[in-house]
């Protein structure tokens, strides 16, 4: 009987001394994004990211104050994993990622700005920033902000000059990602048309895919390319061909039907 009491005694102070660390994961990851440690701090954004939208949203207030972290491998990570929260569940998202597109280290600024581009276009408030992002000069920036621009739609239309510009880089991934950005602005687009027609005869097969599909997203308002597009019917590449038969469709105001 003693011994019996003593092992439910040992047992009860064994459970009272663990409680005062959590057997929770992300309740340990989210105490680890105050540590001291640079290393452990990164480590628990990274983790807490690859968690689940569900877990970030649970730790979105952590992250957001780790996104002003000392040390930039701490703030990309929370960066990357901010871009799983919901704005409608918490406001301050966009915003604080909306700042850390000007922050001092790119990669910071680059997994902003794919984090906005997961967001969608709830993160529309961001494209002013994005655009500035594109007019500090810097290629892969410049890409980045494209490819967020491009998933928050229509909304984003105050960056298209920024996104006009693009059309014009030497570099084949950004006139690419800019004439794709720009086909997602659909009609509000309409005076990239003389160059997105222009592209339609470029070197490189992507660039001329992508400036055709935005042509066609443009809708009747790009007539004028009419003629340009239909010459990609003639196009060595199957899948431009594809797209420029679609396009003339958008172009001549027929919508599109599910076997186009």
């Amino acid at each position: 009987m003693i011994r019996y009491c003593l092992g439910a005694i040992c047992l009860a102070a064994a459970l009272l001394a663990g409680c005062g660390e959590s057997k929770d994961p992300v309740t340990r990851q989210r105490k680890a994004l105050k540590s001291d440690s640079p290393a452990v701090r990164a480590r628990a954004a990274e983790e807490l990211g690859k968690s689940g939208p569900a877990v970030v949203e649970s730790a979105a207030e952590d992250l957001i104050v780790a996104i002003k972290d000392e040390k930039p491998e701490v703030r990309q990570f929370a960066a990357q994993a901010l871009g799983q929260v919901q704005p409608q569940q918490h406001p301050r998202v966009v915003p604080a990622l909306t700042e850390s597109l000007g922050d001092t280290d790119p990669d910071v600024r680059r997994k902003a700005a794919l984090a906005l581009s997961k967001i969608g276009p709830a993160a529309a408030p961001a494209a002013t920033k994005l655009a500035q992002m594109i007019r500090n000069g810097d290629a892969k920036d410049a890409w980045w902000a494209c490819e967020a621009l491009g998933r928050l739609g229509p909304d984003a239309s105050v960056a298209i000059d920024e996104l006009m510009g693009q059309l014009d880089a030497s570099q084949t991934r950004n006139r690419a990602q800019a004439a794709w950005a720009l086909g997602n602005m659909g009609p509000s687009a309409a005076r990239a048309v003389p160059q997105l027609t222009a592209l339609t005869s470029d070197q490189d097969a992507m660039v001329r895919q992508l400036s055709v599909t935005a042509l066609g997203q443009i809708g009747p308002a790009a007539a004028s390319a009419r003629a340009a597009v239909a010459n990609r019917l003639q196009d060595s590449i199957p899948a431009i061909r594809l797209s420029a038969a679609r396009s003339l469709k958008q172009i001549n105001g027929i919508p599109l039907g599910p076997n186009d």
